[in-house]
C-alpha cells in the first residue's frame, strides 16, 4: 500500500486529509497522480504548480516511490504581504 496525504485545498477537492492506495511496485509520483485525477478530475488544475514531499521530503513528480512510501500534496501557497 501507499499512503497518500492531501493539504489544504486538495484536502477540501479529495474530502479526504489521507488515504491508501494499492500500490503492486515501483512507480513514480506523477503515474499515482495520473490515477488521482481519474477519481478527482479536478486534480488536473494543480499538476502545473503541486508540491510534493515522498517520505516527508520535498521532491519531484518524477520520484519513484514503493509500497510503504508516504507521497504528501501540497497545493501551492502564498505569503501574507502586508
Amino acid at each position: 500500500m501507499l499512503k497518500l496525504r492531501f493539504f489544504a485545498s486538495l484536502k477540501d477537492l479529495t474530502g479526504e486529509s489521507e488515504m491508501e492506495v494499492e500500490l503492486k511496485g515501483e512507480t513514480s509520483v506523477r503515474e499515482v497522480f495520473q490515477q488521482l485525477k481519474t477519481r478527482f478530475p479536478r486534480l488536473e488544475k494543480y499538476e502545473p504548480v503541486l508540491l510534493v514531499a515522498v517520505n516527508q521530503e520535498y521532491s519531484d513528480m518524477d520520484s519513484l516511490v514503493a509500497p510503504g512510501d508516504e507521497v504528501s500534496f501540497f497545493p501551492p501557497v502564498s505569503g501574507g504581504a502586508r
